[in-house]
C-alpha cells in the first residue's frame, strides 16, 4: 500500500457511496464543491462539541482533523464565508464592464476588455477562457453570438436556482428522513 493509500474497507465504501450520492446532488444542482466542504466542516465541528460540550479548540481539530485555527469560526458563526469561483468572479467582472459600457455584450478576445482578458486576470493557466464561457453558458448566463459573448436575462437564471433549491430541499428531506432512526 503507498504512503497516503487509504485501505478499502466495507466502512470507507459505504462513505464512498454516500459521497458519491451527494457528488451528484451538488453537481446536478449547481452547488460548489467549496461550499458544501465549509458546511460540511461547520457542522462537524458543532457536532463534536456537544458531543461533548467543555471540549477544547484542540480536542475538536483533534477529533476532526480541521485545523484548530478554524474551529473557533465555526462554533461562532452562523454564516461561512467561500472565496467565489474563478468562474464567479469571471462573471461578476463580465456584468460589470458590461453595465459600465451600457452594453450587453463583450468581445470574446483580440482586445483589452475582452472576455479572454478577464478570464487571465482569475484563471491565468488554470482554466481556459472556453471552459469558463462554457460554465457560464451551462447555468444559462452567457450565450455565443460570433464574435461576442452575451448576457442572458438573470431570470432564466434565477428560475434555474430555485428549481435547484426545490429540489436540494427534497433531497435533504429524502437523506434525513431515511437517516433519523440510524444516528
Amino acid at each position: 500500500m503507498k504512503k497516503n493509500e487509504v485501505k478499502m474497507t466495507l466502512m470507507n465504501q459505504e462513505m464512498s457511496d454516500i459521497a458519491k450520492i451527494l457528488a451528484l446532488a451538488t453537481l446536478e444542482n449547481n452547488f460548489s464543491y467549496k461550499e458544501f466542504v465549509e458546511y460540511y466542516k461547520m457542522h462537524m465541528v458543532r457536532e463534536a462539541k456537544k458531543e461533548k460540550k467543555k471540549s477544547t479548540v484542540v480536542e475538536i481539530s483533534a477529533r476532526t482533523g480541521i485545523d484548530r485555527r478554524f474551529i473557533a469560526p465555526y462554533l461562532s458563526s452562523e454564516k461561512i464565508y467561500v472565496k467565489p469561483s474563478k468562474v464567479s468572479r469571471v462573471y461578476e467582472d463580465v456584468v460589470a464592464y458590461c453595465n459600465k459600457n451600457n452594453t450587453k455584450k463583450i468581445l470574446k478576445n483580440e482586445n483589452k476588455n475582452s472576455f479572454e482578458t478577464i478570464c487571465q486576470k482569475h484563471a491565468n493557466g488554470s482554466l481556459t477562457p472556453k471552459a469558463i464561457y462554457t460554465e457560464l453558458w451551462r447555468l444559462g448566463k452567457m450565450k455565443d453570438v460570433g464574435t461576442h459573448y452575451k448576457l442572458r436575462k438573470p431570470l432564466k437564471s434565477e428560475t434555474r436556482v430555485a428549481k435547484a433549491t426545490e429540489r436540494m430541499q427534497e433531497i435533504g428531506k429524502a437523506i434525513t428522513e431515511a437517516v433519523k432512526d440510524l444516528i
